[in-house]
């Protein structure tokens, strides 16, 4: 029976030659074109492929290659009984890690006043900050969120989580359910959004929660496009509601041209640029998933279908 490389992120050239030497023992397919595909048991897919599930009549695993595998949960073509592995690292992404860092010191140091005030020729020194002054709050806290929760931490930030079932860190408030929302954004000086995308989290960054963090407080999302409403988001800056947004995902990508962000003085616009995928690293991962598969072992980063992550 076959693994098949179904989709990728990036180049598949550079993915071949890695699953190759990781998975020795099996017939590695790409040719995702190929009339008949009647041997794939196992499919890798960084985004799903329309029309090609049903050509797979004895797939029995689809192993997600990006941390994010809501479009292959809601790929109407894959049958419930179908299990869903993410490829994640193990200890979550460091290069996610480096990038809530960069960003929430940029806000916290107010980086943009500085930045604004060079070009005008403007020599003003305002109060630096503490860390141990400003609350930073993680909503959701994943296999990514972790190790963005870990390095805020140590450098001396408030953090706090907010998830849908209780999570327990040491020293990081967890507020947990739909009831403890308000408290949590009206503690958070600067939010991060690290959610799955779901049912329940599509439009969550709206009007409604916008009012509830502090005034002045600042945005980053390094979540899904579709957890914020961009209308609501530019009004919030503009009233002041908000001081600033980092942005790294959007609802179409890449971003249009006319779209009102590109052009926003308290937007921070990133190409989606969180991170990249490194093949060597979440390759492991998927060969230890193909070894548990065929010796009928428990599977890792299994996907609650149900839950929507």
């Amino acid at each position: 029976m076959s693994v098949l490389l179904a989709s990728t992120i990036g180049p598949p050239d550079r993915w071949i030659s890695i699953l190759e030497n990781a998975l020795p023992n099996e017939t590695l397919r790409t040719d995702v074109d190929a009339e008949d595909l009647s041997d794939v048991e196992v499919a890798l897919f960084a985004h799903r492929v329309p029309g090609l599930i049903p050509r797979l009549p004895e797939l029995k695993l689809v192993i997600g290659l990006q941390a994010g595998v809501d479009s292959l949960i809601a790929d109407p073509e894959l049958p419930s009984d179908i299990p869903i592995v993410r490829a994640s690292e193990p200890g979550g992404d460091r290069m996610i890690a480096e990038y809530v860092l960069l960003h929430v010191l940029r806000h916290h140091r107010n980086m943009p006043f500085f930045l604004e005030n060079q070009r005008q020729r403007v020599w003003e020194k305002p109060d630096v900050p503490e860390a141990r002054d400003c609350r930073v709050g993680l909503m959701g806290m994943g296999l990514i969120a972790v190790p963005c929760a870990l390095v805020l931490q140590n450098i001396g930030f408030q953090v706090a989580s907010w998830t849908r079932t209780p999570n327990s860190m040491d020293g990081i408030e967890n507020f947990h359910g739909a009831d403890s929302l308000e408290p949590f954004l009206a503690r958070s000086n600067i939010l991060i959004n690290v959610l799955p995308m779901t049912e329940a989290t599509e439009d969550i960054l709206c009007s409604r929660t916008f009012a509830m963090l502090p005034e002045g407080a600042c945005l980053i999302n390094i979540g899904r496009g579709h957890h914020v409403v961009d209308e609501d988001l530019i009004a919030a800056l503009d009233s002041g509601q908000l001081k600033a947004a980092t942005l790294d995902v959007f609802r179409q990508e890449p971003l249009p041209i006319e779209h009102p962000f590109w052009a926003h003085p308290k937007i921070t616009l990133m190409p989606h640029t969180a991170r990249k995928i490194q093949p060597e690293n979440i390759v492991p991962q998927i060969a230890d998933n193909v070894r548990r598969f065929w010796s009928g072992e428990k599977l890792v980063l299994l996907v609650d279908r149900s839950a929507g992550y």
